[in-house]
């Protein structure tokens, strides 16, 4: 088993994960180099860079802007001291370098949700978890597209689950807070810098703060007013660096209830029957077994439909929202299948997976071949 400086240990499950995770990487970079740029990848990209007065973009996601326009700066100041030969090379830059900043988010969340998972669930857990995630087109197309879907879905899922982890160290001494305080104020300000809507996000994060410290709720709010304040610092560090006031944020936190929050309860087949297959055999198992109903699935079932209907309320934000609850839905998915691999029903449950993981393996690349050619708007 190799190791580390620090003692990391890098065995059979990390090599697997790293495996699955490689996978999803040659998917992304596949997408990314073969697909044109739509309109709206454009406007995030100028978005990105100061604005001359009075211009206006339908696009407001300050963190999106600037991740979208990382590349280019990198690829200009590369240019500006390079030879005739490479300035020639990188006069027009290839889609998947100006894209690659959103493929490291989808690899990052793919790393995260392993993480989570396997914490909770254990090696099982974890594998189920990051195969649905690796193979899945909807996950694969927000990370090779410029947006700001695989930054929320990434910061929502880390604001989550570090709140929570958060919550769980409250009886440790006030002086061993300030880690905490740092990373999850971290987590908030890259959330509010993707879209001011995500204060709805830590509040639902704050809920179960409370709800796991029922004795320590004023230690909480301590804690998130903390992480609060760097969370708005961040914010305002973003917001001021590419130009964005107060004013473009309006019609961004004023929510318009539709029929839209309806439709986005099926949030699942976005990402094809089989998702939808799998969490119907999920939520039966949850609701006839008393053995599944624990936090750890409840919470991913919770947030998973309570992120993409809050985020359905506002239309102008330009988002695709279903992608939003996926990584949660694929950790509740694992944490049940992963109580079932215990029992007398191993192996049905390990053939029934297997048979799903394949066909929606091959319908995933039929799917994704098919958006490469389609004609971006």
């Amino acid at each position: 088993m190799l190791r580390s400086l620090r003692g990391f240990r890098v065995g059979r499950p990390q090599i697997f994960a790293g495996l699955l995770l490689l996978a999803f990487l040659f998917q992304c970079l596949w997408v990314a180099s073969g697909r044109k740029f739509s309109d709206l990848e454009y406007e995030y990209i100028a978005s990105g860079f100061s604005r001359p007065p009075g211009q206006q973009f339908r696009v407001t996601s300050p963190l999106t802007g600037l991740t979208a326009a990382a590349p280019l700066r990198l690829v200009s100041a590369i240019k500006a001291v390079a030879p005739a030969s490479l300035k020639a090379a990188l006069a027009i830059p290839r889609p998947w370098i100006v894209r690659l900043p959103f493929v490291i988010f989808g690899l990052w969340l793919g790393g995260a949700l392993w993480w989570v998972a396997r914490r909770l669930f254990g090696d099982a857990g974890g594998y189920l978890a990051l195969a649905l995630y690796c193979f899945s087109p909807a996950m694969v197309m927000i990370s090779s597209n410029i947006g700001p879907e695989i930054i929320l879905a990434w910061s929502a899922f880390g604001l989550i689950y570090t709140a929570i982890g958060v919550a769980h160290t409250l009886y440790a001494p006030p002086r061993k807070w300030a880690p905490r305080i740092l990373i999850l104020g971290t987590a908030i300000g890259i959330c509010l810098s993707t879209t001011l809507w995500t204060f709805t996000i830590v509040l639902l994060a704050f809920a179960f703060m409370l709800y796991l410290n029922p004795e320590r709720r004023r230690q909480a709010v301590v804690v998130l007013l903390g992480a609060s304040l760097i969370g708005l610092a961040i914010f305002a560090a973003v917001s001021w660096t590419i130009g964005w006031s107060a004013l473009d944020f309006r019609a961004f936190v004023i929510p318009q209830p539709s029929q839209e929050i309806v439709r986005n309860l099926g949030f699942v087949f976005a990402d094809g029957y089989e998702l939808a297959a799998l969490l119907v055999l999920a939520l039966t198992v949850y609701g006839s077994w008393d053995r599944a109903r624990y936090l750890g699935n409840t919470a991913s079932l919770i947030t998973a439909f309570a992120i993409v209907c809050l985020f359905a309320l506002v239309p102008a934000i330009h988002l695709w929202e279903a992608t939003l609850g996926l990584s949660f839905t694929f950790l509740f998915i694992g944490g049940v299948a992963a109580d079932l691999l215990e029992t007398p029903w191993r192996r049905m449950a390990t053939a029934t997976l297997a048979a799903i993981f394949a066909v929606k393996f091959v319908l995933a690349l039929r799917l994704l071949n098919g958006w490469i050619h389609q004609n971006p708007i």
